[in-house]
């Protein structure tokens, strides 16, 4: 599921976890078969849609009754999604290889029940551990919508009060995460919720600690095999490591160049205009900026925005003064790929000779860090 930050918003979890970003090697492929019966339809199409890494994979047919039957190749265990209309409710299926069994109503088709997937009851349950967490984000997430859209005047506390719910929500995601794969360490659903929640720079050593919790058959599988690949990567990227020199357009369309900045302390912020946490976090970031900015500090914002307008309004509208880069290319932005970022918001902290001496500094952190450096 092509890939969050836990940067995360963990509202983006179930999404994310659908549309994970990372692309593991490849498994043998098998067969599945989807039937079942939707109560309700008549001579309506049915749709099944899976996300394969670049695009939707999808499905149909018309059905008189409700009944149908969808069969093909299966690449990799992976969530399948069911669904009439494309803008309403569905029913989200993780799909192994054999017949899987569908029951469910029309007017509710995302409560309907799914048997001969073990894989699919591991995900319910994990998902039913979730909703507390889910709770959290989306009362934290729903608070700074208001004050975005009210300009509340007490927006700094607010904004400080949607912040705390959403590292509280993360906190808890975390614990409950680390329950189930310690319970089920044979279970594919298992290096999948670390696929899904922890491949990001960052997560590094959760992501390993996590994976070593494995047996060796969930480590064999597909996701596990993505977990070992981000974590040989990212070590490429680790505190200790000389950061990847890259050069890129700033927001005027000239070159800027990381080795330019030699000699200051350097924060690389990989974020985007359309990520919530992203946004969230820079008040945050703007406040470390104007006080360390005269200090031999400095800032390069580095965007995974795919669309120029959208990044410089960003910049704009958050009061970002410092250093912008961008080549447009999304998640395809080379300095991204040289990072091993899979999740926005991510930094790195370089010291004045380039070397990455801290990662993925957010809120005090960002301010006791740099306490601690610049005098």
């Amino acid at each position: 599921m092509k890939k969050i930050a836990m940067a995360l918003s963990l509202l983006a979890l179930v999404a994310s976890s659908i549309m994970a970003q990372t692309k593991p090697a490849k498994e043998k492929e098998a067969l599945y078969n989807v039937s079942g019966k939707i109560e309700g339809v008549k001579s309506e199409k049915i749709f099944i849609s899976t996300y394969n890494g670049k695009g939707f994979d999808i499905d149909s047919l018309v059905s008189t009754d409700g009944k149908f039957t969808f069969k093909g190749k299966l690449k990799y265990p992976a969530i399948y999604s069911l669904y009439l209309n494309p803008k309403k409710d569905r029913l989200n299926i993780f799909v192994q290889s054999g017949a899987i069994l569908v029951q469910a109503k029309k007017d509710s088709l995302s409560k309907g029940t799914v048997k001969g997937s073990a894989l699919h009851t591991d995900w319910m349950v994990h998902r039913k551990q979730m909703d507390g967490a889910y709770a959290l984000m989306s009362k934290g997430d729903n608070l700074y919508k208001s004050v975005q859209q009210n300009k509340d005047p007490d927006s700094v506390a607010l904004r400080k009060t949607a912040h705390d719910l959403f590292v509280a929500g993360e906190a808890y995601a975390d614990s409950i995460c680390k329950q189930f794969i310690t319970t089920h360490p044979s279970s594919t659903i298992s290096p999948f919720i670390i696929n899904s929640y922890f491949m990001r720079a960052g997560s590094e050593e959760k992501a390993k600690d996590y994976y070593n919790l494995l047996d060796k058959n969930a480590q064999a599988s597909y996701y596990g095999i993505s977990v070992k690949e981000f974590l040989d990567k990212a070590a490429l990227v680790d505190v200790g490591k000389m950061a990847p020199a890259f050069s890129m357009a700033d927001t005027t369309g000239n070159a800027f160049t990381l080795a330019s900045l030699k000699g200051k302390y350097v924060l690389v912020d990989f974020w985007a205009s359309w990520c919530g946490p992203c946004r969230k976090e820079n008040p945050n970031v703007v406040k470390a900026y104007n006080e360390y900015r005269d200090k031999n500090f400095e800032i390069v914002g580095v965007s995974l925005d795919d669309k120029k307008n959208n990044w410089l309004k960003a910049i704009n509208a958050d009061k970002l003064t410092w250093i912008h880069v961008s080549d447009l290319k999304g998640w395809q932005n080379e300095a991204a790929k040289m990072y091993a970022v899979s999740a926005v918001p991510m930094n790195f902290l370089l010291d004045k000779n380039g070397k990455i001496i801290a990662k993925n500094l957010r809120s005090e952190e960002l301010h006791k860090k740099l306490a601690e450096l610049i005098h």
